[in-house]
C-alpha cells in the first residue's frame, strides 16, 4: 500500500521519485491485492511496476546493490 495512491507517505514518495529514487511495484502482489479488493492499485506518479519483486531485487543484487531489511 505504500506505492499506493491510498498511502499516508504519497507526498514523500512522490518527492523522493522526483530525486531520481526509483520505486518498483511487485506485479504479482498487484495482481492479489486486485483479487482481494475486485480492481486494480492505483501506484503514485514515478513509481513502475516489476513482473516479479522477488526477481528484481536479485537483479538488482547482480549488478552490486545490496539488499538492507529494516
Amino acid at each position: 500500500n505504500l506505492l499506493t495512491k491510498k498511502s499516508t507517505q504519497a507526498s514523500r514518495v512522490e518527492s523522493l521519485a522526483m530525486q531520481d529514487i526509483v520505486f518498483s511495484a511487485c506485479g504479482n502482489t498487484m495482481k492479489k491485492m486486485a483479487k482481494k479488493t475486485g480492481k486494480q492499485p492505483q501506484l503514485l506518479e514515478g513509481v513502475a511496476k516489476v513482473p516479479a519483486g522477488v526477481a528484481q531485487i536479485m537483479e538488482l543484487q547482480e549488478q552490486g546493490y545490496a539488499y538492507i531489511r529494516p
